[in-house]
């Protein structure tokens, strides 16, 4: 059979089988009824209509001889813990917007992609305290980490730096994404928009740990904040969504997130150094509580994490999930993550994007890329950023900055909604992501291929120690005869035999280009290079929780089961979500194994054997052309 004709037949067969159906919709725990909820976005003007132009609307105002500079110790809801915040803005009567940036960092990683550190704060004091410098931190010290105080101060808004709970001169104890994080910072958001200097309305933004907590307190604001609108909006960068999102998919634990919560709660919590000095009266308390946290606080998250395979609703997981109230967000809001990113992996951002209530205005920007930082100016390409885009970053965050923190018809949403970064740095334009199409629906061929037709093939490898298979098994399709754009969840409806009590099932998704081994090393930087297979997306499943993992959407794994040795079972999951453009002639291929980047295994399944049910298959999710 051609190539093509497999194609068509595929297409075709997607016709006749309905679409696995969206997660349901989510109710928030603490929804009050009848409170008002935020504008609509502004309508877009004409396609040939020129946006706003920023320096018109909201030009450079102020010097750099005209700011204030000043620190607060703001006292949280429990009237115990202080959070340090630095403060710079405007020297005017003028009331002005915040930029908000609440990080654990200043002292360890730093921030943006120069890894800029804070300064030592210097009391009078205190000229000489130490700042700690961890886990690879830059050596650029900086009053201002980032880019936010060169560019927004001097056209009227005010930068808060806070220092997360546990870190530098912030007092508390490190507790590595629980809500408590959130509502410390839904205090400080509340004591900003208090101050005389303030126009009441706050942006949030950050990559990684801070655009995470921009997102809790967006979904906290408006549930327990004194000004509950106060948050106007957020721009998470490359952020968590769902803790359990983070260290687990479908319940498969990742390998290199095992050991963080006791490297934040013990090891940077002992060595991040406090620099407050005499500006903090309470400061001898406060070194000796940092100390104190480790045994106690410390020891009671490492405990809630302890266990390797956690059931999705625990305490633990429950305290650290946004997206289940992500329905009562009020703060626009503008995610930019990375397609490719292996960190922060991209299902926290499919699942945040798909809870957000639909009046609620919003933008996505998928970056080819992952996890870097979106400031990386052009010419610094890298693993993480193959065509960094500085400049059209600067410009959408002030437009979305402008229009929301200040009212300003700036242009917001005169672009696309979604906006997806291309193999040669270009972008692609949606209303909706994924992008509505169709499911080519595949089967495994009996000659090692997935087809759409032939469907009677085992895939067979080894899950542990007594499994007699090969290690990996390899399918691929036959060559795509046109360009082709995948848009969302690859969905897996198979059938297992599994002769273990349980089973970790991988998958390697990888687009290959003609003449090329699918088994070579793969590349993950998507920079238009056809020498190797090109890492497109994984998808991961325990069979333990067979029974509560969805093929598409929401995946919350809970009340799992072992297997009966030799059991045949279906496991229904999905892979992370991807967009990519598969180039005429290449072909995908997918590695089946028992880990798959950076995964661990569960090393009980012995031997494991896939095959397709008549009523399922493999759904690659095909855009329209």
């Amino acid at each position: 059979m051609s190539p093509r004709s497999l194609v068509a037949l595929a297409l075709a067969a997607a016709l006749t089988v309905a679409a696995v159906p969206p997660p349901s919709e989510r109710v928030p725990d603490h929804v009050r009824p009848g409170r008002p909820v935020a504008p609509p976005p502004a309508p877009a003007p004409e396609d040939d209509a020129p946006l706003p132009d920023l320096d018109e609307i909201d030009p450079v105002r102020f010097g750099e001889d005209e700011t204030i500079v000043e620190h607060a110790q703001v006292t949280t809801r429990g009237g115990i813990d202080q959070m340090w915040v630095d403060i710079i803005r405007p020297d005017t009567d003028e009331p002005v917007p915040t930029i908000l940036i609440a990080s654990p960092y200043y002292n360890t990683l730093g921030r943006g992609w120069r890894g800029e550190l804070k300064n030592a704060h210097q009391g009078p004091q205190n000229p000489t305290q130490p700042v700690a410098q961890l886990l690879g931190g830059g050596s650029s010290f900086v009053d201002f980490p980032e880019w936010y105080d060169e560019y927004f101060v001097a056209r009227g808004y005010a930068v808060a730096l806070m220092d997360l709970r546990g870190s530098r001169n912030s007092s508390g104890c490190q507790v590595y994404g629980d809500r408590a994080e959130v509502l410390d910072t839904v205090d400080v958001i509340d004591w900003i928009a208090d101050q005389g200097w303030s126009n009441g309305k706050v942006g949030m933004t950050g990559g990684s740990y801070d655009g995470t907590i921009a997102i809790g307190a967006a979904v906290e604001q408006p549930m327990s904040g004194r000004h509950p609108d106060a948050l106007a909006a957020i721009i998470p960068l490359r952020a968590i969504s769902r803790w359990y999102d983070y260290h687990f998919f479908n319940g498969v634990q990742s390998q290199g997130h095992a050991l963080t919560p006791a490297l934040f709660t013990a090891v940077i919590a002992g060595l991040d150094t406090q620099t407050s000095g005499t500006d903090d009266v309470l400061l001898p308390l406060h070194l000796a509580e940092r100390k104190a946290c480790i045994p106690t606080f410390g020891m009671l998250v490492n405990t809630g994490y302890a266990s390797p395979y956690q059931d999705a609703r625990a305490p633990f997981w429950r305290q650290r999930d946004f997206t289940r109230s992500a329905p009562g967000i009020r703060a626009a809001t503008f995610i930019v993550s990375g397609l490719f990113d292996f960190n922060v992996k991209n299902h926290n951002t499919s699942y945040l994007w798909d809870a957000l209530p639909d009046h609620l205005p919003r933008k996505l920007w998928w970056m080819n890329g992952g996890h870097g930082d979106p400031h990386t100016p052009e010419g610094a390409r890298s693993n993480t950023m193959p065509f960094p885009f500085q400049d059209r970053f600067v410009e959408a965050t002030h437009r979305w900055y402008a229009q929301y923190l200040k009212g300003l018809e700036a242009g917001a949403h005169a672009t696309p909604t979604v906006e997806t970064q291309r193999a040669d740095g270009s972008w692609d334009a949606d209303e909706v992501w994924p992008a509505a199409g169709e499911d080519l629906v595949l089967g495994f061929g009996p000659d090692g291929t997935l087809s759409a037709s032939d469907r009677d093939g085992v895939v067979a490898f080894s899950d542990g120690p007594t499994g007699s298979a090969p290690a990996s098994h390899v399918v691929v399709t036959a060559p795509f005869t046109q360009a082709t754009r995948l848009s969302g969840q690859i969905a897996f409806d198979l059938e297992a035999t599994i002769s273990g009590p349980d089973a970790t099932v991988a998958v390697d998704v990888r687009a290959v280009p003609p003449g090329v081994d699918p088994s070579a090393s793969a590349t993950a930087v998507h920079d238009g290079a056809t020498d190797r297979p090109l890492q497109a997306t994984y998808g991961w499943v325990r069979a333990y929780y067979r029974d509560s993992v969805p093929a598409r959407g929401l995946s919350t794994p809970t009340g799992g089961s072992s297997l009966t040795p030799g059991e045949t079972v279906r496991l229904r999951f999905g892979a992370l979500p991807t967009d990519l453009v598969v180039p005429e002639g290449w072909s995908l291929a997918l590695r089946f194994a028992s880990s798959a980047g950076g995964t661990l295994a569960s090393q009980v399944g012995g031997d494991v054997e896939l095959r397709t049910p008549s009523d399922g298959g493999i759904r690659i999710p095909v855009a329209p052309s």
